[in-house]
């Protein structure tokens, strides 16, 4: 059985967070990153239903289509709500492309949040969340709604770690805003 939260996260854990500037930033549909040094938390507003960004967040096998540094991917078992998914990431760094293969377990929760954690890979632990509220008043009424990801990763990488982090922040706000990208994509599309 898996170890991950089975708990959905209330809103207000998020959005009561939000500052005058957060939502001022979410409204120019900008990423907020909060945290650093491993413990991230992420946030955009997309104008898509709800229902349009869960299709995205969970179409797993076809991440290496929309995703920015991954270059296959696959569902390795799936069984109700828990699904295991394995990605090949492909990066350039420094002078070097570096590539890795990572096997996640995704708990998915309610249709607004799906929980996961690295069963293997070449970090020392990831885990975290990803989620959707539909946005409030402080975006105004066009429909928003908000995707957040909380993170928290460790890379044994000696003394690279600051360069770990740095890079780790920037493939994540990568990876938020290429979701948006597809997410508005198919909605675009289904809309036509």
């Amino acid at each position: 059985m898996s170890r991950l939260s089975r708990q959905v996260q209330p809103a207000d854990a998020y959005l009561a967070k939000l500052t005058e500037a957060d939502w001022a930033t979410l409204a120019k549909r900008d990423v907020v990153v909060k945290g650093g040094q491993g413990q991230y938390g992420l946030m955009l507003a997309t104008a898509v239903p709800p229902t349009a960004a869960w299709a995205v967040l969970t179409d797993y096998s076809n991440f290496y289509k929309f995703l920015p540094t991954v270059v296959k991917s696959r569902v390795v078992e799936s069984d109700g709500d828990r699904t295991i998914v394995e990605q090949v990431d492909r990066r350039r760094i420094l002078l070097t492309t570096m590539e890795s293969t990572v096997l996640t377990e995704n708990l998915e929760l309610n249709g607004q949040q799906i929980s996961f954690r690295l069963l293997e890979g070449n970090l020392e632990y990831m885990y975290g969340h990803w989620r959707i509220d539909e946005a409030t008043a402080d975006l105004d009424s066009r429909g928003y709604c908000l995707i957040s990801q909380q993170v928290r990763a460790e890379a044994d990488v000696g003394p690279f770690k600051a360069m770990f982090y740095n890079l780790f922040e920037a493939s994540l706000i990568d990876t938020i805003k290429a979701l948006r990208a597809e997410m508005e994509r198919r909605a675009a599309s289904s809309a036509l």
